[in-house]
């Protein structure tokens, strides 16, 4: 295979912990103009004020740190694409603190005679019974007085209710809907931090609510899921729930929830009827062709490659994520890494020592930052201490995708730090060593931040 050379534009530096509750202001002395706000009653009511006036405002939620702005405002949404360098064509997340809220901004088809609501919405009701407030965003066709720029032109927008207790504060004390991206330079690794903030956005004129200052009132932890939300589409003309991006809601707690498995027991026959709706996974970094049910019945969509320059140059699409390069660490090429399933011990200690004869230049093409997952990749030669391994981290050694998720975009910022020394970084493809629903999110993160290139090692 053809190694590409290693890219990324540079970025200014941060001190790596921000600790300190006092606003770093366009004054201090590094130099940044975003302003550090501290996770308190006066600095929630700055924030909201902020939000209500048209201001960007960064703040942590359960999943990463959101760029927040006020949804209604086209002047503050554009702001928002201005400052993380985001292309119009990639759409915005609204964020509310209620399901009730997310009406005020979506809609759907009218009921039948008869017949309360519409199966589009009752759909509505069920996904945010059982999965609001948390990790999931629903598309829908988004109202008339709500901006085209934060659909992306699409006439459809997503909305998402978070779990985080700072988060749900802001946005109950600012009164307006939140149009809000990862809060990151666009392209690069998602931030679950007020630092990672600070050092992709530090020089703009924002506020970052810092939710790692644990001396304050709403000292909660923040960022715990780690990976962005999962996001759905509504689509009442073909009666499926369409999985865009991947995320912590997997799809069988989806069909679970459509089949009322995890609702708290609504009735009613519309209620009855959505239970024969089907969810439809989508590889997002592909475009959706035709579809056909697979062993177990579920529907599998036909896939082709769609490339950045396709997204960005094209139409606007109706979620986020769909780009195939995403989550990028700056000035390190990345690569997914798949050991091939070796059924013997034999096998895995021939790979090993082929490796390890090899050295890591020879095997991979040049020095390295491993990524592993329960050691996966040590087990083949690429461990911590093998030559060529500059760098070493394992997302989890027991093999748990959750503290995967919640540590992958963490470490990536790490790789960055080592960049001087290795050119590239070297992630276990955590599909192929484990293999379970809830490895669909990490995996869908790990395979666009190496934009899709896998060594295999046979």
């Amino acid at each position: 295979m053809v190694l590409g050379t290693p890219t990324g534009p540079a970025t200014a530096t941060t001190p790596s912990t921000l600790q300190s509750c006092t606003p770093i202001t366009s004054k201090s002395a590094n130099g940044m103009r975003a302003k550090l706000l501290p996770p308190t009653v006066a600095g929630v009511d700055e924030a909201s004020e902020r939000l209500r006036s048209g201001k960007l405002l960064a703040f942590p939620t359960e999943t990463v740190y959101g760029l927040g702005a006020n949804a209604l405002i086209e002047s503050a949404v554009v702001s928002i694409f201005a400052c993380k360098g985001r292309p119009m064509t990639d759409p915005l997340i609204i964020h509310i603190p209620d399901a009730a809220s997310a009406l005020d901004c979506v809609e759907f088809a009218s009921a039948a005679a008869g017949e309360g609501m519409s199966e589009g919405r009752a759909v509505f009701e069920r996904l945010t019974e059982v999965f609001w407030p948390g990790a999931l965003t629903i598309v829908a066709k988004a109202k008339k007085h709500i901006p085209s720029k934060v659909s992306a032109g699409t006439g459809f927008v997503g909305v998402r209710c978070p779990s985080h207790p700072l988060a749900q504060r802001i946005l109950a004390a600012c009164g307006v809907p939140v149009a809000a991206p990862s809060a990151n330079r666009f392209g690069h690794v998602s931030p679950t931090k007020a630092a990672h903030v600070m050092k992709d956005l530090g020089m703009s004129d924002i506020a970052v609510m810092n939710g790692e200052d644990k001396r304050e009132l709403f000292a909660v932890p923040t960022c715990e899921i780690g990976i962005e939300s999962t996001v759905v589409k509504i689509n009442d003309e073909t009666r499926e729930v369409i999985v865009l991006r991947r995320g912590a809601i997997t799809q069988r707690e989806l069909e679970e929830a459509m089949r009322g498995l995890g609702g708290r027991g609504r009735g009613g026959e519309v209620f009855e009827r959505i239970v024969e709706w089907k969810v439809v996974i989508v590889n997002t970094h592909e475009e959706m062709k035709g579809g056909e049910e697979d062993g177990d019945g579920r529907v599998v969509k036909k896939r082709r490659k769609i490339e950045n320059a396709e997204v960005v140059k094209g139409e606007g699409h109706v979620a986020p994520g769909q780009l195939l390069t995403h989550y990028a660490p700056d000035g390190m090429d990345c690569f997914l890494v798949r050991p091939n399933k070796l059924k013997t011990n034999n096998e895995l200690d021939r790979l090993k020592h082929k490796v390890q004869e090899l050295g890591v230049e020879g095997a991979t093409g040049g020095a390295c930052v491993v990524i592993d997952f329960n050691g996966a990749l040590a087990g083949c030669g690429l461990g911590e201490g093998c030559r060529g391994v500059v760098g070493y981290k394992d997302l989890s050694k027991k093999g748990i995708v959750k503290e995967a998720a919640k540590n992958l975009f963490a470490f990536l910022r790490w790789s960055e730090e080592l960049r001087g020394e290795a050119g590239r970084v070297l992630i276990a493809d955590i599909a192929v060593v484990k293999d379970s629903d809830e490895v669909a999110g990490v995996s869908d993160r790990c395979f666009r931040s190496a934009s899709g290139k896998v060594i295999e090692l046979k």
